[in-house]
């Protein structure tokens, strides 16, 4: 890998995993602030904010640097008590948060300024003025290099003591060192450079050890150009130890001591992992330059040729060129080209995935022992009954396997949701609206697909609710609410589907409204909106072409929305339901089955005709067997009744226009499958019932994306294939 690619696939790095850490900083500030008690919640607030700064100023990002430092300032006012956490504050920082977490977006597409925007400078103005803390224009003059390492070794001493165990505690103290060192009185006397010394001649004792102290002070030099890697460091300690040597046969114990504490602590920014750089490396400069400065120079120096000519560690000095390239390092580490799709993937799924395959090789070769021994026996009674319990052990690791794949395809939802809380409030404000957005079960995982066909309809939805019902702060006070809107996005897992919740306290959806809007653009007509109820009414919302807005905007008001949503969801299987109170709010749940790349279920196998078909398991309450005079007639529609309940009966023949066998023709009895669904139950009417059987099922949506009622294709034994049959679809269609 080129160094290039490496900076790359460390910005790559830092931008993702800065993203997700973004993300909770909210709520935690929310916390904090309803509980001034959780102090936790603000430090790891400040923490979070504070390692996005180092981390940016190391790629050269210097808006982002500064805006996160401004952030950090407010922050540690807060975390000392020196400044309470209003709820103005608050909101300034959360906003602070939102855009920091865009001006990371705009680094992974290449989009980033060099500089902070009017309106990002005008809210550190105010985060600065509501916190009593340094504004942007200060913080980057009044703190020097030296302060803000000062304070990081400081800062991480401290977190490593309330860690509480030995080690850390030892870490810590040595940090401790490393920041006394780091701040020198301001009347010490001015430390002589790397390079003021590098041309000088050094002498211990009457011991010419210009050579020795050159080697060391050459490798000081190299790292003003670029950071030790393992070999320059391990080169630097050689050196290091060949200067103690000659000290300690000198007897020259002050130079001793130096390079020893000295040796200490550059072994402890090396082992930390931080990394070998500059700015760290002058802790150990300050320590053994007093002592390189005070060996008494030859009155009459003379060249030292192999000394003098840089070794082939040295890096050459940069050019202007290669300066002015600098200033755009940050764009150029971004992604490239065709830009790759990652799935981030827990490291237990990755192991428990491992262990499934090894455990399948394992069967595997079992059964070949099996095959061997079966080629040369008489009596097989044996070896089939092992052979069964080797097929079930088969199909156990099979499944476990199937799942681990599963796992491995599923990312947390927190994904998606992030975005939404700054998209919502941005949205709101530009309107002069004020919206808090609470997020619940961030942290379940669904299949990533499934996350992207969501992305688009829970958008829109979102942003109906910053302009559609969401009131302005004056008409919320005259109806006695908080100024402040509340938007709650929330979800949630059943084993077969994802319920996603998207619910407001707005002003609720009219359904006097509706019918009016409905009556005047001709989707019904007046008789049809006179015997409405209130909830057919509010479902309105979802005919093609209907709006509640008064006035056409780029936000929405044109009528294609929530038509749209509904396809969407229904393309994907799943439903979407609304409920709404007229000044109470409006409460939208989206139901979607779990997709699978791959899916394995438990299904019953059913014939009809010629054809095959299996219906999910899930989707079953019972398996009947009736004589043709239990099937009537209500309102011109078949019907069964069972055990007191009258059921919708539906020939799959008819569904599917498949021919009829003769068979059923001459029989008295048929076969039924009562099914069930989020729309209700119906009575499925088949030639035959199999039995069950497990299936792989792939989706057929990209070939027959029209086709409702089949969700898919089984592979069955021996090559075999079979119409999965969708029981949502089926019962939704005899309503219609």
């Amino acid at each position: 890998m080129s160094e290039n690619d490496a900076n790359n696939e460390l910005l790559v790095g830092f931008i993702d995993e800065s993203m997700n850490a973004i993300q909770d900083l909210p709520a935690l500030l929310a916390s904090f602030k309803n509980d001034s008690s959780n102090v936790e919640a603000v430090h790891s607030v400040f923490r979070t904010v504070h390692s996005i700064k180092g981390n940016a100023g190391f790629f050269g990002l210097t808006a982002i640097k500064k805006f996160a430092h401004s952030l950090e300032n407010a922050l540690d006012e807060v975390r000392n008590q020196k400044t309470p956490l209003t709820e103005d504050l608050c909101r300034a920082l959360i906003e602070g948060i939102d855009s920091l977490d865009h001006m990371l977006h705009a680094v992974e597409n290449q989009t980033h300024s060099e500089t902070l925007s009017e309106a990002d400078l005008k809210l550190l103005e105010q985060v600065a003025i509501l916190s009593k803390s340094k504004g942007a224009g200060e913080s980057g003059s009044e703190e020097s290099a030296a302060d803000a390492l000062l304070a990081d070794l400081l800062e991480m001493a401290d977190e490593m003591t309330a860690a509480g165990f030995p080690e850390s505690l030892q870490w810590a103290e040595r940090l401790r060192e490393l920041g006394q060192v780091s701040a020198p009185a301001p009347e010490a006397k001015t430390i002589a450079t790397p390079a003021d010394l590098l041309s000088q001649q050094f002498s211990i004792g009457g011991f010419e050890v210009t050579l020795s102290v050159r080697r060391l002070i050459e490798m000081f030099v190299q790292a003003e150009t670029a950071p030790f890697d393992d070999d320059r460091s391990t080169a630097f300690m050689e050196a290091m130890a060949e200067l103690k040597l000659c000290a300690r046969n000198a007897s020259d114990s002050t130079l001793l001591t130096a390079l020893e504490e000295a040796g200490r602590n550059f072994k402890t920014i090396y082992d930390s992992g931080i990394g070998v750089d500059a700015m760290l490396l002058s802790i150990v400069w300050d320590q053994i330059a007093p002592a390189l400065e005070s060996l008494t120079p030859q009155p009459e120096p003379t060249p030292a040729p192999e000394a003098a000519a840089p070794s082939q560690e040295t890096a050459p000095p940069k050019s202007p060129e290669s300066e002015s390239g600098d200033a755009d390092s940050a764009k150029e580490k971004g992604a490239s080209g065709k830009k790759t799709r990652f799935l981030r993937v827990n490291e237990e799924s990755i192991d428990n995935f491992l262990d499934d395959v090894s455990s399948l090789f394992i069967t595997c070769e079992r059964l070949k022992d099996i095959q061997s021994r079966m080629t040369h026996a008489t009596e097989l009674r044996e070896l089939i009954e092992e052979l069964r319990q080797v097929n079930i052990s088969f199909n156990m690791q099979a499944n476990r396997l199937q799942k681990s794949v599963v796992s491995l395809r599923r990312v947390p939802i927190r994904g998606m949701f992030s975005k939404f809380p700054r998209m919502a409030r941005s949205l709101a404000s530009s309107l002069g609206k004020k919206l808090d957005v609470h997020l619940a079960g961030e942290d379940l995982e669904v299949d990533k697909s499934l996350l992207e066909e969501l992305d688009a309809p829970l958008t829109h939805m979102i942003r109906n609710v910053a302009d559609h019902a969401l009131e302005l702060p004056e008409d919320r006070k005259v109806r006695g609410l908080n100024e402040v809107g509340n938007l709650w996005l929330g979800a949630e897992t059943t084993r077969t589907h994802v319920l996603i919740t998207i619910r407001d306290d707005g002003r609720g959806i009219d359904p006097n409204r509706l019918r009016r809007k409905a009556v005047q653009s001709g989707a019904i007509t007046e008789s049809q909106a006179e015997r409405m109820s209130d909830q057919e009414a509010v479902e309105l919302i979802f005919h093609p072409g209907l709006s509640t807005a008064e006035q056409v905007t780029e936000i929405s008001g044109r009528g294609v929305g929530m038509d749209v949503v509904r396809t969407m969801v229904q393309d994907n299987g799943g439903e979407i339901r609304v409920e709404s109170t007229v000044g109470v709010g409006t409460n939208f749940t989206i139901e979607i089955p779990i997709r699978q790349a791959v899916l394995v279920i438990d299904g019953l196998l059913i014939h009809e005709g010629e054809e095959r078909f299996v219906v999910p398991f899930d989707a079953i309450r019972e398996v009947l067997d009736l004589p043709y005079e239990e099937l009537k007639t209500a309102g011109g529609a078949p019907v069964v009744t069972l055990r007191g309940t009258t059921y919708a009966a539906v020939s799959l023949a008819e569904t599917l226009d498949i021919p009829q066998s003769a068979e059923k023709s001459k029989s008295d009895r048929f076969s039924a499958v009562l099914m069930t669904s989020k729309q209700g139950d119906a009575c499925l009417m088949v030639d035959r019932v199999v039995g069950k059987r497990k299936v792989v099922v792939n989706s057929l949506q990209n070939i027959l994306p029209d086709v409702r009622s089949i969700s898919g294709v089984a592979q069955l034994g021996g090559g075999e294939l079979a119409l999965v049959l969708s029981s949502t679809e089926i019962i939704r269609s005899l309503k219609r």
